[in-house]
């Protein structure tokens, strides 16, 4: 569920950075291998998903996302993908690091927020920000923290909702690799007894 969600639509953003960075020509690869590394980082149980009357329409991922590589994440991968496809995923992999900013520590991190394509400009992404906003300041947490690819238009949103971009990582081999140039670190802070709407 949380595959398609993220990865809907060949023509999303993020579907279509992540097919050229993991060289994947076939989206259903593509969702399969998230599949594997979201179960694998148990990612999905910090996640919050928004549903509308067409169902599942937004998630919010919030905390380190961890993966660790194991012998069965490894079989399952060449399951999924196969040993082609898996041997190109290593270094590929080191170049998403390299344009991924390190977030600060001691913030909340989202770790991904993804709104399907025909749910956007509904608020939906505004109300999960709020959520997120709403738990971190109950959690005693000053500063929430995200990054997101350069040419996210979610990235307007988050100005909106008083993110502030504190640095922007890219690299030409990435941008070559996928057509975008890399990321963009935001963060938002929380003072002291402020609320959400000052």
């Amino acid at each position: 569920m949380l595959a398609d969600l993220v990865l809907g639509e060949a023509r999303q953003e993020m579907t279509q950075a992540a097919m050229r960075l993991y060289g994947l020509d076939d989206l259903e690869q593509v969702r399969a291998l998230f599949r594997l590394l979201w179960r694998s980082g148990e990612n999905w149980r910090q996640s919050v998903i928004a549903y509308g009357e067409e169902g599942p329409v937004a998630v919010l991922q919030r905390g380190k996302s961890g993966l660790r590589i194991t012998p069965r994440l490894v079989v399952s991968a060449l399951r999924a993908i196969g040993p082609i496809a898996l041997a190109r995923i290593g270094w590929r992999m080191r170049l998403q690091s390299a344009v991924s900013p390190r977030k600060p520590p001691g913030s909340y991190i989202i770790s991904e927020l993804h709104v399907a394509v025909g749910a956007r400009g509904r608020g939906v992404g505004r109300q999960l920000l709020d959520f997120a906003e709403r738990e971190a300041r109950d959690l005693g947490y000053r500063q929430i923290a995200l990054h997101t690819l350069t040419n996210n238009p979610a990235r307007h949103l988050y100005e909106r909702q008083g993110f502030r971009t504190v640095e922007v990582r890219s690299d030409a081999r990435y941008e070559r690799l996928t057509g975008v140039a890399g990321n963009v670190l935001m963060v938002k802070d929380l003072a002291p007894g402020q609320s959400m709407n000052s």
